[in-house]
């Protein structure tokens, strides 16, 4: 078994249908995101836009397990040349909260932000899921 490069947990009050819609609805998805208010779904794949309308990041799904677990890719697009790497979010209810985690695998050399992101989008999701508000950073929201 592989072991993650970053994990990141947190209980968000919600429900398991609610988590699920808003981690595979790209409408969703553009609510909560701290950089960008586009995204679009393409098949299997969510894609997050730049305000310029180009892709900044496509994650394409490549496993389900219905209201528990993603498996998706995560395919940068802001700057040439970044090499794919792959995440998981696995959601346990609990209650009136689920445990939200995600593991990201195959971060590449000079990936250390992706935490920053990471932890900026999940903070995002929790206050759209509890309050009905978006977190935008950098000014915007």
């Amino acid at each position: 078994m592989t072991k993650p490069d970053y994990v990141m947990r947190t209980f968000i009050r919600t429900t398991q249908d609610a988590l699920w819609s808003a981690l595979t609805d790209a409408d969703a998805a553009a609510a909560y995101h701290p950089f960008t208010p586009e995204a679009d779904r393409d098949g299997d794949a969510i894609v997050y836009k730049l305000p310029d309308g180009s892709d900044m990041l496509v994650c394409r799904e490549t496993e389900l397990t219905p209201k528990t677990r993603i498996e998706s890719t995560f395919e940068p697009r802001w700057q040439p040349g970044i090499p794919v790497s792959r995440f998981v979010w696995i959601i346990d209810p609990e209650g009136e909260h689920c445990r939200l985690t995600l593991e990201h695998y195959d971060i590449p050399e000079g990936g250390e932000g992706y935490a920053d992101g990471w932890e900026r989008l999940v903070a995002g999701l929790k206050t759209w899921l509890e309050t009905g508000k978006t977190a935008r950073f950098g000014g915007e929201g």
